[in-house]
């Protein structure tokens, strides 16, 4: 890929990443002169490895939480811990690890 090409992709990227939507990144690069097809064949495949990433991340996420919700039961389960912090990781850590599992779907969806 060209030099050019390379870095207009990681802008188009930067912009994704601030929240700039598919039309306001198309009318940015088509004010700077760029051929009408190349600017949206660019915007789809930088969108779609946009959204991979953040899939991604979700799933890290949704894996983490299940983790720490598996964790809490197993040590509620076999009270491992003295009777002071059974609380906390009964309901602490679930919690901890329900919230991790939503911001993981929310990455996702």
């Amino acid at each position: 890929m060209a030099p050019e090409k390379q870095s207009l992709s990681t802008y188009v990227m930067t912009l994704l990443e601030e929240g700039q939507g598919r039309e306001q990144i198309e009318t940015l690069l088509l004010e700077k002169g760029h051929d009408e097809k190349f600017v949206k064949e660019l915007v789809k495949e930088a969108r779609q490895l946009w959204d991979t990433k953040r899939r991604s991340q979700g799933l890290t996420l949704i894996l983490i939480g299940a983790v720490m919700c598996f964790l809490s039961f197993v040590l509620t389960i076999t009270s491992t811990f003295s009777t002071g912090s059974f609380p906390y990781i009964l309901y602490g850590l679930t919690s901890l690890g329900i919230i991790v599992v939503f911001t993981g779907f929310m990455k996702v969806f």
